[in-house]
């Protein structure tokens, strides 16, 4: 912006003397037409630079780059500027030299504009592609073009944005690079929440050209099922890496899914709820007992959710709890038998919260609470049951091995006289 209005301040004192501006003289064309040549010479030549930090983009974060660099607005509009401001000012010689049809005041006016406006774009042009660099700039662009794809609906263009995403979350855990991974990682469930919301417009149509063409007949699912699959593999890499931030920022971020699926559609809500219970299940068994802790309160928060936002009476809701009761039970049986001294009425506060949450006015009269408060019941009953029994087993004396040790013995006599 800085060329383009030292040039309108240049041209405003032109239209007040416009003397300095008549003086176009074929020396004057010759300055004028070999600057609007060097921009013209500049776009193969910026395309070409433009290679090496693309190049290095592509490899920080994920060979999409390329694409959507094709695909980017700015960089074609500036483009089309630099290869039309040659042409204007040929136009601007010749009829300041020739044809006299024009004001040659005005007219050399006008090019100072568009030349200050031709160095601006090429200023905008070298920080345009350098942002290709800063991998957070990258994700937001990945972000604001899947979401072009959901106001287009285009599901096919929206995955590989969304393993796009992935793939970046992916290397910045292989890399211990959380920042990235958590950013990527945040944008995938903002791009879940605005699909599902988009998906139950009116307006919105139940299939696409792109899904129909694959014979997809069921487009969220799909979609959603894509994303879950991304998540589980950058779950495993950062479970590998023991990266337990993470693997408890992918598990909130499921329970988020959880219940935007569950607004859309309650009969979606299961899948979800059964990815967090495996990558709960995956963190415990490797020791991470936060993460573990983390969705335990996760399934809670999510079976209340369903709960108070959603008017339940017209759907089945058998499904999606059990899928968190199997969850918290499968967490909790996986928690005492990694320690046995564990609290036992610890690990039922989960469940009897939820069988509270059944007494509510929203939910005691439901056709599937009598099912479900059943299954909770049973899971209840089996830990009443395992506390009984280990009542009855006898505390372990602790033995002090110091004081159970013998004496050494003394050491044997020598023979002085030998």
């Amino acid at each position: 912006m800085i060329a383009t209005i030292i040039s309108i301040i240049v041209a405003v004192y032109l239209w007040f003397h416009p003397a300095l501006g008549a003086m176009i003289t074929p020396a004057t064309a010759v300055l004028m037409a070999c600057a609007a040549l060097c921009f013209l010479f500049f776009i193969p030549i910026g395309m070409l630079l433009a290679w090496f930090p693309l190049q290095k983009a592509e490899q920080n974060s994920t060979p999409r780059v390329m694409e959507l660099f094709r695909q980017d607005r700015q960089v074609l509009f500036i483009s089309f500027w630099l290869a039309i401001f040659p042409l204007f000012t040929i136009v601007i010689i010749a009829d300041a030299l020739y044809l006299h049809t024009f004001n040659a005041s005005w007219l050399f006016a006008a090019w100072v504009v568009f030349f200050g406006i031709a160095i601006d774009a090429v200023r905008h042009f070298a920080r345009h592609v350098s942002n290709y660099l800063n991998p957070f700039i990258v994700i937001k662009r990945f972000t604001k073009v899947a979401k072009e794809c959901i106001q287009n609906e285009k599901e096919m263009d929206l995955c590989n944005w969304i393993d796009a995403l992935a793939e970046i979350a992916l290397k910045g855990v292989h890399r211990y690079s959380t920042a990235i991974a958590h950013e990527a990682l945040g944008d995938e469930q903002t791009i879940a929440r605005l699909f599902l919301e988009a998906s139950k417009s009116i307006s919105h149509h139940e299939q696409d050209r792109q899904s129909q063409a694959l014979g997809i007949t069921d487009k969220v699912s799909y979609t959603l099922f894509y994303l879950y699959q991304r998540l589980d593999t950058v779950f495993e890499g950062a479970l590998a890496n023991k990266l337990e931030t993470t693997c408890s920022y992918i598990i909130t971020l499921m329970g988020k899914i959880s219940i935007d699926a569950a607004k859309y559609d309650v009969t979606i809500a299961s899948p979800p709820i059964r990815f967090l219970g495996k990558f709960a299940k995956h963190a415990q068994d490797a020791g991470l007992e936060e993460t573990a802790l983390t969705a335990t309160c996760i399934f809670s928060e999510v079976a209340k959710a369903i709960i108070n936002t959603i008017d339940i009476h017209y759907y089945q809701i058998k499904d999606p709890f059990f899928s968190i009761i199997n969850g918290l039970e499968v967490l909790a049986k996986g928690t005492f038998r990694r320690d046995k001294t564990t609290n036992i009425a610890l690990l039922m506060q989960p469940f009897k919260e939820l069988r509270e949450l059944f007494k509510s006015d929203k939910a005691k009269d439901h056709q599937d609470t009598s099912v479900i408060v059943q299954n909770i019941d049973r899971v209840l009953g089996e830990f009443e049951a395992l506390e009984v029994v280990m009542k009855t087993i006898p505390p372990i004396p602790v033995v002090n091995e110091e004081e159970e040790l013998p004496p050494p013995p003394p050491p044997p006599a020598q023979n002085l006289t030998a």
